[in-house]
């Protein structure tokens, strides 16, 4: 987001003693009379600009609509404590908060109360665990505004040490039969659509490890069928590299590509702005426990380890000159027994 994309809210310096006092009543105010309703009048969406408070008090979520109306006050009143002392679009910022809110009511269970929903232990558990299928940045900046709203609601709290977002961190493989729960999840899908584009997924990163910016551009002319199997040309992102499908997803491919438009890529009209975001915009508007794109490419990367494939051409399979998290993939990688370890070393020599 750039700086000119942000909304004002002008000065109002003046309300931030008040958020703290005002925090144990967030989420009520609505229903609050005498003072306290009279100082919301002064600290709360009246003292936004109109742009802002319009923003704020007319959102509704596309997801989740259900649980909105039981967190729609405590959204907005956190939202508009906070706002005084953010520089976050009014937008953004409701945006974000309500997904966080309703993630620690539907899915922790937790009350609504601005010392459980806003402590640092909680924010911290959203941005490591429900978030895994976005970019670390994206997770950084929602750590980031989410723990702004928990300085000013709860400015007493001690600070806790929260859990690296390390760019240098990799994501777990799968084991088979969460692999196999997730064929069920791609072929169980309500619409043709999405079973199609579920399906190409788990072809495309389980299969062959290709990224979310790799996956935009791949037509069913890039895909090449012959004796050898399926040959995958890969034309987008930065790493352009032909790539052998594992025969466990040559059948589905086939499938998909009976009845593939030839005029678009697979996955359909290519659309820029979704970039590393593509499978993460997909998933979330499907059914039943999906998957992440960066574990399923994990999955091929660690599976092709535990196979023995050369690293020379694991390298080019994943358009690499260098593979600085190798160490990390292989901790997943099991160990062979001693008899084992001791005949692949020795019998590794070449002829005699």
């Amino acid at each position: 987001m750039r700086l000119d994309e942000r909304l004002s809210f002008g000065d109002t310096t003046w309300a931030r003693s008040h958020a703290s006092d005002l925090a144990d009543a967030v989420g009520a105010f609505a229903r609050q009379t005498g003072s306290v309703a009279a100082l919301l009048t002064r600290i709360g969406h009246n003292a936004l600009p109109l742009e802002a408070r319009e923003a704020m008090t007319t959102y509704k979520p596309r997801r989740d609509t259900e649980t909105w109306p039981r967190i729609a006050e405590f959204v907005r009143d956190a939202c508009s404590l906070a706002a005084p002392q953010t520089a976050y679009s009014a937008k953004l910022l409701v945006t974000i908060t309500t997904a966080f809110v309703t993630w620690a009511v539907v899915e922790r269970g937790l009350p609504l109360q601005t010392d459980v929903i806003f402590s640092r232990q909680v924010i911290n558990v959203y941005a490591t665990e429900e978030n895994r299928g976005r970019s670390e940045g994206t997770r950084r900046n929602y750590r980031s505004m989410l723990l702004r709203i928990s300085q000013v609601l709860l400015p007493t709290e001690q600070g806790a040490s929260m859990t690296p977002l390390s760019r240098k961190g990799i994501a777990h493989p799968y084991g088979p039969k969460e692999m196999e729960e997730f064929r069920s999840w791609a072929l169980g899908q309500k619409t043709q659509a999405k079973r199609r584009k579920a399906m190409l997924m788990l072809i495309l990163c389980a299969g062959a490890a290709l990224r979310p910016v790799e996956i935009i551009d791949v037509a069913a002319e890039d895909v090449l069928i012959d004796d050898l199997g399926v040959f995958i040309n890969v034309r987008g992102g930065t790493n352009p590299r032909s790539v052998p499908l594992l025969a466990e997803w040559e059948d589905w491919c086939i499938a998909l590509l009976e009845d593939a438009d030839q005029d678009v890529p697979l996955w359909g009209p290519p659309n820029r702005s979704d970039g590393g975001n593509l499978l993460s915009s997909f998933t979330q508007y499907t059914i039943g426990k999906h998957p992440r794109g960066d574990r399923l490419r994990s999955t091929w990367i660690v599976g092709r380890l535990q196979a023995g494939v050369p690293i020379k051409e694991l390298f080019r399979a994943l358009g690499f000159d260098k593979f600085e998290n190798l160490p990390r993939y292989l901790a997943f990688v099991q160990q062979m027994d001693v008899a084992s370890y001791r005949s692949a070393i020795r019998n590794s020599g070449g002829d005699k």
